[in-house]
């Protein structure tokens, strides 16, 4: 039934009814799209203006993003045409169209979710000197690679593109399994990426408070397990509909949920510098480099991205204690030193050691640094 407008008003973009049901897609895929344009341009602030430059992973989510945006364009247009609609409203060849139209955005959902881990495995790298480490990050990179490779194929192959719906297993045949198998190469991997998360912190010699922080940052795309868990649910009513081009906008509402949360997730990473500008600096990055700020940074696994590895603190033999470096000679007279706090006045003129700590080595540099202010008055001996 037609909706009755008022005079003087214009009728609705989409009708949401028992019929229609485009508008709930539309509204979900531009509100998360719009998220995760929002942290890119987050992401790219932070590289622009805090923690340059580009490393791979930021140009690996730029990637994901295009291939997000691409993917939510197919989703508009399938909706514009009738998806969303009740099939018995719909000719054959609008039905072949959105048809096509969803297995292309499947495809490009796949691609999306793909480039996202490939994004956080190359944050992994460049946060890890380790060779092993490294070599895990290589297997756990190959593995997804062939995983999107077959599953492309498993829901583009042997499936009658060329004909309208009756139900979706009937047009492909055992689909529901099809998407079992790629759901769970996806959630393996993203489970592998955890634990391996897991494994980067838990060699770390820090306190618990910060080793729990920075899992939280690693730990943001678990949700992502649970979304594609209930994608799942949804897409199997979907496959023994008898209207798919109206049921299975509930299973691509999640669809477009997993997609987009995918892509923010990568963000949480740049999210502490962002944070600190915008609270303390009002936006700019003030006078100190905020990409330097974290805890658990070591200047000597510093690589020329601007970045910092993540390195363990070994345990190693105390070395032998330097010479006093201010004991006066016996019979040249008095000395006193004393110590003052930086900033605190003294009165006498102060020189400030900027080097590092005597006797630190190795991956220990750089992450203890104390400022202290040092005033010697030398007075002759009376006794000589």
């Amino acid at each position: 039934m037609a909706i009755k407008v008022p005079p003087g008003q214009s009728p609705p973009f989409e009708t949401v009814d028992g019929d229609h049901h485009a508008g709930i897609i539309i509204i979900v895929s531009a509100i998360c799209l719009v998220l995760s344009l929002v942290c890119l341009l987050i992401r790219l602030y932070v590289r622009f203006l805090l923690s340059p430059p580009f490393g791979i992973d930021d140009v690996i989510l730029l990637g994901a993003t295009v291939s997000a945006v691409v993917e939510s364009i197919i989703v508009f247009h399938a909706a514009s045409i009738g998806f969303g609609t009740a099939i018995h409203l719909l000719d054959d060849h609008v039905v072949r169209s959105i048809q096509n139209s969803v297995v292309a955005s499947d495809v490009f959902y796949l691609i999306t979710l793909y480039l996202s881990r490939c994004c956080v495995v190359a944050i992994y790298s460049r946060l890890t000197p380790r060779r092993r480490h490294k070599n895990t990050l290589w297997g756990i990179l190959a593995f997804t690679t062939a995983g999107i490779v077959i599953s492309v194929l498993v829901i583009t192959v042997d499936c009658s593109l060329n004909k309208p719906w009756v139900t979706p297993r009937e047009h492909c045949t055992s689909l529901f399994a099809r998407w079992q198998f790629i759901t769970a190469i996806d959630i393996s991997t993203e489970i592998a990426l955890f634990i391996f998360s897991v494994v980067l912190i838990y060699g770390l010699q820090m306190a618990i408070k910060p080793k729990l922080v920075i899992m939280v940052a690693f730990a943001s795309r678990i949700p992502l397990v649970a979304f594609e868990a209930v994608r799942l649910s949804e897409f199997q009513s979907f496959t023994s509909s008898r209207n798919p081009t109206f049921d299975a906008i509930s299973h691509y509402t999640w669809t477009q949920i997993a997609l987009n949360y995918s892509l923010i997730a990568c963000t949480a990473f740049c999210l502490r510098p962002f944070m600190n500008a915008v609270t303390t600096s009002y936006g700019t990055a003030g006078e100190s480099n905020l990409s330097t700020s974290y805890p658990y940074a070591s200047d000597r696994g510093r690589s020329n991205q601007g970045s910092y590895a993540l390195q363990s603190l070994q345990n190693r033999s105390v070395a032998a204690p330097e010479p006093d470096l201010f004991r006066p000679k016996v019979g040249a007279g008095e000395t006193t030193v004393t110590s003052a706090q930086p900033g605190s006045s003294t009165g006498a003129h102060s020189d400030r050691d900027e080097r590092n700590s005597i006797g630190s080595e190795g991956s220990t540099k750089m992450i203890i640094k104390k400022d202290v202010e040092y005033t010697v008055h030398h007075s002759p001996n009376p006794d000589h």
